[in-house]
């Protein structure tokens, strides 16, 4: 399975309690070939969510564009392969 990287941008600064009950939907339409990581968060000097950043793993760019798809109100901007480099592979 490949790896992805998903970004959102969130309509305003929201909490992280504001966001749980859309990802917990998202998470409902996991499957066995397509299912979340986790994620990185860009945040305000308040701490709310203005961008997030999510790891997907899944067998390509459509099953993560249909759980999203299930979920409109939760933002999508991009999907993009990606792959993870660990700075001890460079010591």
């Amino acid at each position: 399975m490949r790896k992805y990287v998903a970004m959102h941008t969130m309509p305003g600064p929201v909490t992280v309690e504001q966001v749980t009950p859309l990802v917990k939907k998202l998470l409902a339409n996991e499957g066995r070939d397509v299912y979340w990581v986790g994620a990185w968060a860009q945040t305000n000097e308040e701490g709310k969510v203005l961008k997030i950043f999510c790891e997907w793993n899944a067998k390509d760019e459509k099953a993560i564009r249909a759980v999203f798809a299930k979920v409109p109100e939760f933002p999508l901007d991009s999907v993009h392969p990606m792959m993870k480099v660990d700075s001890a592979e460079f010591r």
